[in-house]
């Protein structure tokens, strides 16, 4: 037992499946930014693009918990 704070992302399937128990909800912020970065290039390489779109889905789309 303890307190944890982490991002949705990780935690949204351990709190849908109850092993999780979100408290304090009133109290949390989400201030946190995440950056990619790349080399310059006129073309992203398949293995690139497929990296940042699932990112984007996973990361930065908001979560349903």
């Amino acid at each position: 037992m303890g307190i944890a704070c982490l991002p949705d992302f990780m935690i949204s399937s351990a709190i849908r499946s109850g092993e999780l128990v979100p408290i304090l909800t009133d109290y949390t912020v989400h201030t946190g930014s995440f950056r990619l970065l790349w080399p310059s290039s006129k073309h992203l390489s398949l293995r690139l693009r497929v990296f940042i779109d699932f990112m984007h889905a996973h990361l930065f789309a908001p979560a349903s918990v």
